[in-house]
């Protein structure tokens, strides 16, 4: 049975830094639970990727290769250190190695992995990044298992030592978790009978399938906007070594461009977080990495033009994050499954439903809203430039980011959205798994394979610029 997604795990979050949040954060994650499998000495580990695989080609350029070393020395998600894997990884005495090669035809982000401890006694693993930072551990030691970091489990199978595991998730997930709702009529119905807001909805969506209370919540919440002012505020490194753009958010603010003060503030901090992540700063996966600037961006600049307080962006965020809610467990997050629809497409979504609620909508004007901004940004591709989460990226959110204000004026208006928010989401669904292997962030189609990316590749790959930060 398919896990009811967490605002917290799945959707606004991870809390992080790296390239990709399906890459380098479910990287961690993977290898966090690696680590806790041999009680914290790992000697020796190979990790395989098959040849057809969106991992074949993007593991280093994307941070696989470190998020996995990071998390097998016990690093968190967020740690300074994992930019510099590759040098804790010498200094321990971990005999690494990853290779890529014809396994056969499987899920797009398998992890095929082989490992042993300090008494050399083997281990196999097979591991999925599903997306967003999540990942389902599908096989241990020839056994078939389904595990997401998300509750404490034992393995426990014949002839084996017995292995607990606990949480790498930052909420715990209820051994039975109930949720309330878990479409959008289902949202809409509920709203009706009981009288409340989208960001009310989101707060006890999050509570009944987490066990945390409703302050609880909004205090996590809280946190997480507390951790995007921070990043703002904190100055980025503007040269990183394998980085295609520098900072540019400072552009904007000098230029000429029409649509006003908010138009140039969208831009701005859109352009910001992604500046953040780029240069390896703390930030916010929202809900991808590759997507990480279009809903806090939109956010903040609502803030600045309306003069928000940091509460009304805290349930701001809450109700874009039971958009995801619906997104995650319907379709994916992840760009190698269903293309930059499923990340940068569900962040506008996401954002026209956020900026709904602040201009005071009701709950069928947000679902409108996400429904019109899902329906304009179905069928983008994933054509990473240089198989970097740069470029055509920012592009691309600030266009999810100006989609999301357009959605939510047009619902604010009373445009009729037609199709159901849970009939868009499905079509997002079957579109974007028939979008060609190659344009779902395998650097094999698109922009990925221009001149341009291909010598900016070939840099990076070259030695020009050091792509492992040893």
């Amino acid at each position: 049975m398919k896990q009811y997604p967490s605002i917290f795990n799945d959707v606004i979050g991870p809390v992080m830094i790296g390239h990709s949040s399906s890459h380098t954060a479910a990287s961690v994650r993977i290898g966090n639970v690696i680590r806790q499998i041999v009680g914290g000495d790992v000697k020796k580990i190979k990790f395989s990727f098959d040849s057809e695989s969106s991992l074949a080609t993007t593991y280093k350029s994307q941070g696989s290769d470190i998020g996995l070393i990071a998390g097998i020395l016990g690093f968190e998600t967020y740690d300074k250190r994992l930019p510099h894997a590759y040098k804790y990884l010498e200094e321990a005495k971990i005999d690494c190695v990853f290779e890529v090669k014809n396994l056969g035809a499987g899920h797009p982000n398998a992890y095929y992995i082989e490992f042993t401890d300090c008494q050399n006694k083997p281990y196999t693993l097979t591991a999925l990044s599903v997306g967003g930072g999540m990942f389902e551990i599908t096989n241990y030691m020839g056994f078939e298992v389904s595990i997401d970091g998300g509750s404490a489990v034992t393995l426990d199978f014949p002839g084996l030592e017995v292995k607990k595991l606990n949480p790498v998730l930052p909420v715990m997930s209820q051994v039975n978790p109930s949720v309330p709702f878990i479409t959008a009529k289902e949202i809409s119905k509920y709203a009706k009978i009981h009288n409340m807001s989208f960001s009310e909805l989101a707060i006890l969506y999050e509570s009944e399938r987490s066990g945390l209370s409703s302050d609880a919540v909004l205090n996590k919440m809280c946190d997480i906007v507390d951790i995007l002012k921070k990043s703002i505020e904190t100055p980025s490194d503007d040269f990183v070594a394998d980085r295609i753009l520098t900072n540019q958010s400072h552009l904007i603010e000098e230029s000429n461009a029409l649509g006003g003060s908010f138009s140039k503030n969208i831009i701005k901090y859109v352009t910001r977080f992604m500046d953040i992540k780029t240069s390896m700063g703390v930030f916010v996966a929202a809900p991808t990495a590759g997507s990480c600037g279009c809903v806090p961006g939109c956010a903040f600049a609502i803030q600045k033009e309306l003069n928000l307080s940091d509460e009304q962006v805290t349930r701001a965020l809450l109700s874009a994050g039971l958009i995801g809610v619906l997104i995650a467990h319907h379709s994916t997050f992840a760009a190698e499954v269903c293309g930059c629809q499923s990340e940068c497409g569900a962040g506008s979504g996401m954002a026209a439903a956020m900026t709904s609620e602040i201009l005071g909508g009701s709950v069928d004007t947000c679902l409108a809203a996400a429904s019109m901004a899902l329906q304009n940004i179905m069928g983008l591709i994933c054509d990473p430039v240089g198989n970097k989460v740069e470029v055509p990226c920012l592009g691309k959110n600030i266009l999810a980011a100006l989609n999301a204000i357009a959605s939510a004026n047009m619902a604010a208006a009373g445009f009729d959205a037609v199709i159901p928010l849970d009939e868009t989401i499905d079509a997002l669904d079957r579109v974007g798994k028939s979008i060609p292997r190659e344009l779902r962030c395998t650097g094999l189609g698109g922009l990925s394979v221009t001149d341009t990316s291909k010598e900016i590749l070939q840099k990076f790959e070259g030695g020009g610029l050091d792509a492992n930060f040893k």
